[in-house]
């Protein structure tokens, strides 16, 4: 499953969510547990902001800032964003 790109390239985004989460936490992203919502392991509301636009950037769909915050987990964003990009090229 790969995530589309606005620039046309694509990847999972099993790829470059956990890095870009861990560059924002000051984390190794490698490192970060993938079954655990994302407010335990230290994203706030401010990181909530980046983490969103960044994805939108990056791929064009939008996650409410509640999403982060709350029991969604890593695993969770990258299996949505993967299935987006799937029903988009599809």
């Amino acid at each position: 499953m790969t995530t589309e790109h606005r620039d046309g390239t694509a990847e999972s985004a099993g790829a470059w969510l956990p890095s870009l989460i861990g560059e924002l936490l000051g984390l190794d992203g490698r490192r970060l547990p993938v079954d655990r919502p994302l407010g335990e392991i230290g994203i706030d509301s401010l990181t909530a902001a980046q983490l969103s636009v960044e994805v939108e950037e990056r791929t064009g769909a939008t996650i409410p800032l509640e999403r982060f915050l709350g029991e969604e987990t890593l695993a969770d964003l990258v299996r949505e964003l993967d299935a987006d990009a799937q029903e988009v090229g599809a």
